[in-house]
């Protein structure tokens, strides 16, 4: 496949013809055979897995409109991360037909493995991802591709693509992928590219969203909220992340199409007023202790200081802080937060885990994407592998992982050892 894009002004005429202009064919006879499956479903069962920020909640409002234009009622289940332990109790309470979005693009061999053909598998993801020959489990996946999930397409997007592709009744829903490319910062160019761009378009076309230009800078003002993506996304993520173990991701994807009531409104007001006063006070502490360092990281574990937030939130804060002056610009930022054992829609885990978020501040961003240093899509994965790990839903410049609780320091060892191999010893000032 080839893509290419000159600039993010770049837009696509139409889903037939305009898109196949930029992309191999065969990514549309996958989303055809796809959709062909889907639709020759009989059962009633169709689960949704997504992931818990403004883009995986946006996917799974997009797929549960797609699910009922097919005449089935699906049910959504939300996880913070891909784990063998979470992805086995999934697999024992149902089957049919099970859609994991915005996540599970490395994890389709083990997500095979542990189905053992009970149900058709549907990965749509925009992470990087490994290919798989199976016959329940297909990836739909555009980093498979050579396209960059983390410039050109969101996973929003993608699913608003692939119900585009069955029925132009997707139109309605446009401006959900354009809220979900914004909370994946994937205007932080100026504006939405590629694909995305193509949602932003329709969009723009069905009246439900205004750009407008601040600052060299894109907002996209979304008419159905009066208000624009970059707010409603940060609510989401607000129920979403801050209040997963209150389920509210329920009520995130609600409001995708009902709106905000007051309630819930105040709701992710006041999640995101617990998140700040933790960020706060986490800032504080780093700015006083400073963080555990080595040749190429600086690093941090937050324990359950977060806590009742969800784990997503390391990341989130390690987004927030990674450009601040006492974080070394050149370094590699890590956190942990220990998971908890009781998962809400899925009961409790027999583990002792922490999750581990990774960020590129903007000085290592710049050199990672240029090719001179290496990318978190590559240490995370092999450093998690090599202390007993599990990663997913990786990116250059943003990537987690899970591993046991215990082996920080280990990891932390092994991603370095990745670095100084990739760099072969060099510094990165070097």
């Amino acid at each position: 496949m080839r893509f290419f894009i000159a600039t993010y002004l770049f837009q696509l005429d139409n889903i037939n013809s305009g898109m196949e202009e930029f992309i191999d064919g065969r990514f549309f006879d996958w989303v055809d055979d796809a959709a062909a499956k889907i639709k020759s479903f009989k059962g009633e069962d169709i689960t949704i897995v997504h992931h818990n920020d403004a883009d995986g909640i946006c996917s799974a409002a997009i797929l549960s409109k797609l699910c009922e234009y097919l005449g089935h009622s699906p049910r959504l289940i939300c996880i913070e991360k891909v784990h063998p332990a979470i992805v086995e109790k999934i697999h024992e309470k149902v089957d049919g037909v099970i859609i994991y979005t915005d996540l599970g693009g490395l994890a389709a061999k083990m997500i095979d493995e542990i189905n053992a053909g009970r149900s058709y598998v549907f990965i749509i993801d925009h992470h990087p991802a490994k290919p798989i020959k199976s016959d329940h489990v297909f990836v739909l996946d555009p980093e498979l591709g050579g396209i960059s999930g983390d410039v050109f397409v969101s996973a929003a997007t993608l699913n608003y693509i692939f119900f585009r592709r069955i029925t132009e009744e997707a139109k309605k829903y446009a401006y959900i992928a354009v809220i979900g490319a914004v909370g994946d910062y994937h205007d932080r160019s100026g504006g939405v590219l590629g694909f995305d761009r193509f949602a932003l378009q329709e969009a723009i076309e069905e009246n439900q969203v205004k750009v407008k230009l601040e600052q060299y800078k894109e907002r996209y003002f979304i008419r159905f909220f009066n208000e624009y993506a970059d707010v409603v996304a940060k609510y989401l993520t607000d129920l979403g992340a801050c209040g997963y173990g209150m389920r509210c991701y329920r009520d995130a994807v609600r409001v995708l199409f009902e709106g905000f009531d007051e309630e819930t409104l105040e709701e992710a007001k006041k999640l995101d007023k617990l998140r700040e006063e933790k960020f706060h006070a986490e800032i504080e502490r780093l700015k006083a202790n400073g963080f555990n360092e080595g040749d190429y990281t600086q690093w941090f574990h937050v324990e359950d200081r977060f806590s009742p937030l969800g784990v997503k939130s390391v990341g989130e804060f390690c987004q927030l802080i990674k450009d601040m002056i006492f974080v070394d610009g050149k370094k590699y930022l890590i956190g942990f937060q220990n998971m908890p054992r009781i998962i809400p829609d899925i009961g409790e885990i027999e583990w002792n885990a922490v999750k581990m978020s990774g960020r590129a501040p903007t000085q290592l961003e710049r050199l990672i994407l240029r090719g001179v240093a290496p990318g978190l899509e590559l240490l995370v994965p092999e450093a998690s592998k090599a202390v007993g790990g599990f990663a997913d839903a990786t990116h250059k410049i943003a990537a987690a992982c899970v591993i046991e609780r215990g082996k920080e320091e280990e990891f932390i060892q092994e991603f370095e050892k990745l670095v100084r191999l990739e760099l072969k010893g060099r510094k990165l000032t070097e």
